[in-house]
């Protein structure tokens, strides 16, 4: 678990890295903000032209880095929202070869900063500086007249690839390992020796979220390769329980899923499936029932569900919930046989060949953005076809090229004379029909625009389209979890992904969370089994620090809609209690219950208003984000430094009394929105902070809340400075 190595843009001369401080790297922009630094470094301009440019040192045939590092896009895309929040005046274009938009987190991000941003197709060869003004220079083509012209920015951020950690050459000769071509163990070529195992950027070069991921898979491989691990599928004397698992789903997915459970032991019941003969030992498959009721908390889940107009209910540890998107064949507003989906294009090429004809079309983007499945299949089919003597074009608004297989398939399909063509809106391809097929009009993005491309094709191939199916809403609801924006299972949280729920025990996997293919699906499984058997669902009691006063619970079960993680259930006689086993300790029940009775024993309105000091600014600080940014920063002797749970705890009450016990100033600080582990911290926390100010009289800059993540302790300094 090496790591990795960002690229020195020092290797490409023609940028100049020496003449000009304005030309720098992601990382070091990651540090100006981190630092709180970036006007300084901008000299206090108040619309800053600024240009990031991609595949600096990725999909590099010339110096041997012919692949994508996977994560450049998406670091560029938040740094550039990142700015426009700090200075909405900045003018920000992006210079790529293709933007790898892949994930709903980055599809529903690319969408809405795209409308904010000028996005360019080309790198530039050379960046100069303008001696007179020393502003950055790039040159660009004009489509109108395929001019060049040259442009001037107040800084470039080269957004720089990743390359096998500068220790890799010397850990691979101690170990006796023959790494792939590239220097990474992402390729039949690269030789790991026994007993050694490669995750992370060591393997190929990936995201944090995903490096975690390998992480914990490689460890579970481990624990089971030592004998360290439980065998769930014997129980009794000496062994442990047997673990129980429900899979959710009506399709192939939740058929792999529960079938991969049973084999590595879980006593596994599949809800949904109607496949006769899938059952084993350890699977029971339940294809006509249809799910009412999920209750309960982790190592103790409750499912009601009716079959045959009957109520069953069974008892389960943990819920999988497999369920999978709508596929939309895609077509023109005219019907033609030469129109075909992308897995129908897939059966013909290896089935019946002959019958596939000589002039093909792939036209990717065009109904939506594309999604990685289609665009690979696309390379390996065009390649197929290419080599049955046919003629192929793909046609694309990007080319994603994910994972290192991506990019060698793109190399391979140009070189075999596969034709690329791009455009940059859906207006730019007209689609009509022929006497001998299918027409395409375009305006390559590549080309002046006047001109047209004209391409007489025998077969369309347009792949359908991803939507989430109105019923998860309702799915959803049953577990007590929530949809995206875009309508699909797990909200796009980083605490909680890339399996996990916000409530213990609950997963998701597939197509129906996010963009997976199978390989996905798989390491989604396999992480899965790697929570379950590393982490004992019978724990022991935990002090919560929270709890429910019967005698003033007025049983609203205000609770029991809000709580995030599930913790708080109802007892035979429907009144709330907390399960320890559950609680996050996060304390919005007790911010939210209108009858005051939940209690907590560190965070109630009194303890937390003694802990305010007259005639002194006090910051309540998450203990997840702002406190960590606080550590080792030196606090000002008129500001008091408050570490709380989570901001949700902060509500009118609590805001009032802190003012009334004398405080000059209170700043809450806590996580940014879709980062808060209890899913409502940052919400709730502005909430109240808006209830306050609206109370007449009320001085507004004596209460305010500010998001601040763990590694931005400049930004937290500089808040405290000003209070």
């Amino acid at each position: 678990a090496t790591g990795f190595s960002p690229f020195d843009p020092q290797k490409i001369g023609s940028y100049h890295m020496d003449q000009s401080q304005k030309l720098i790297t992601t990382a070091t922009f990651n540090s100006l903000l981190k630092n709180d630094t970036l006007g300084d470094y901008l000299a206090g301009e108040p619309a800053p032209e600024i240009a990031f440019i991609q595949c600096v040192g990725s999909r590099n045939r010339k110096i041997g880095n012919d692949y994508c590092s996977q994560v450049c896009c998406k670091i560029s895309m938040r740094q550039a929202n990142k700015l426009l929040h700090i200075n909405p005046d900045a003018r920000i274009t992006i210079f790529y070869m293709d933007l790898q938009v892949i994930g709903k987190e980055v599809r529903s991000f690319y969408k809405n900063l795209s409308q904010n941003i000028a996005l360019v197709q080309g790198v530039p060869a050379e960046i100069l500086t303008n001696p007179e003004n020393q502003k950055l220079k790039i040159v660009t083509e004009n489509r109108e007249d395929m001019s060049r012209v040259a442009r001037e920015f107040d800084m470039a951020v080269l957004s720089v690839g990743m390359e096998p950690s500068e220790t890799m050459t010397e850990t691979t000769a101690m170990l006796g390992l023959v790494p792939d071509s590239w220097g990474f163990f992402n390729a039949g070529e690269a030789l790991p020796a026994e007993d050694v195992y490669v995750c992370g950027c060591a393997r190929t070069p990936t995201d944090i979220l995903s490096a975690m991921q390998d992480g914990r898979i490689t460890a579970g491989k481990v624990i089971d390769e030592l004998g360290l691990s439980v065998d769930y599928s014997v129980a009794g004397e000496g062994s442990a329980k047997q673990m129980t698992v429900a899979v959710l789903g009506e399709g192939g997915q939740a058929v792999a899923t529960a079938k991969a459970m049973a084999a590595y032991g879980y006593k596994t019941s599949l809800i949904g499936v109607d496949a006769p003969g899938i059952g084993s030992t350890n699977l029971s498959p339940m294809g006509d029932a249809s799910i009412m009721q999920v209750s309960g908390t982790v190592g103790n889940f409750k499912i009601y569900c009716e079959s045959d107009g009957k109520r069953h209910d069974f008892s389960c540890d943990a819920i999988i919930a497999a369920y999978e998107p709508d596929r939309v064949d895609m077509h023109p507003d005219f019907s033609s046989e030469n129109i075909i989906g992308t897995e129908a294009f897939s059966a013909l090429l290896s089935t019946d060949l002959d019958k596939c004809p000589n002039e093909i079309a792939i036209l990717l983007d065009y109904y939506g953005p594309e999604r990685k499945q289609w665009a690979r299949m696309a390379l390996e089919d065009a390649l197929k076809a290419k080599s049955a003597g046919k003629n192929v074009s793909i046609i694309a608004n990007k080319m994603l090229v994910h994972k290192a297989e991506g990019q060698r398939l793109y190399d391979k399909a140009r070189k075999q004379g596969v034709t690329f063509l791009r455009y940059e809106t859906p207006g730019d391809v007209r689609i009509e029909k022929t006497d001998s097929g299918i027409a395409l009009t375009l305006k390559e993005a590549t080309l002046p625009s006047s001109i047209d491309i004209h391409i007489e094709c025998a077969l369309l191939v347009l792949p359908p389209a991803i939507e989430a199916p109105a019923d998860f809403a309702q799915k959803a609801a049953v577990l007590r979890e929530r949809i995206d924006m875009e309508g699909f299972l797990q909200s796009p949280n980083a605490r909680h992904r890339l399996v996990k729920s916000p409530r213990r025990g609950i997963f998701f996997v597939g197509a129906g969370h996010d963009e997976t293919d199978f390989d996905d699906l798989k390491q989604e499984i396999e992480e899965i089994h790697t929570f379950l058997k590393t982490q004992a669902l019978d724990m022991p009691d935990v002090d919560t620090g929270v709890t429910i006063n019967e005698k003033m619970c007025a049983q609203c079960l205000t609770c029991y809609r809000i709580c995030p993680h599930g913790a708080i259930i109802l007892n035979e006689k429907m009144k709330p209690r907390i399960e320890p086993d559950a609680c996050f300790s996060c304390h919005l029940c007790v911010a939210n219950c209108p009858a005051y009775a939940i209690e907590s024993e560190t965070y109630a309105k009194t303890e937390m208003a003694e802990m305010v000091e007259k005639d002194r600014a006090v910051v309540f600080a998450c203990e997840r984000s702002a406190w960590l940014a606080a550590s080792g920063t030196s606090m000002p002797e008129n500001v008091k430094l408050v570490k709380i749970p989570c901001t949700c705890r902060m509500n009118i009450d609590v805001i009032l009394k802190a003012l009334l016990k004398g405080a000059t100033k209170i700043i809450i600080a806590g996580c940014y929105e879709g980062n808060c582990r209890s899913m409502e911290g940052a919400r709730e926390a502005a909430l109240g902070v808006r209830q306050v100010r609206k109370i007449p009289g009320m001085d507004e800059t004596k209460v305010v809340f500010t998001p601040i993540a763990a590694n931005e302790p400049g930004k937290f300094s500089r808040i405290v400075s000003k209070a």
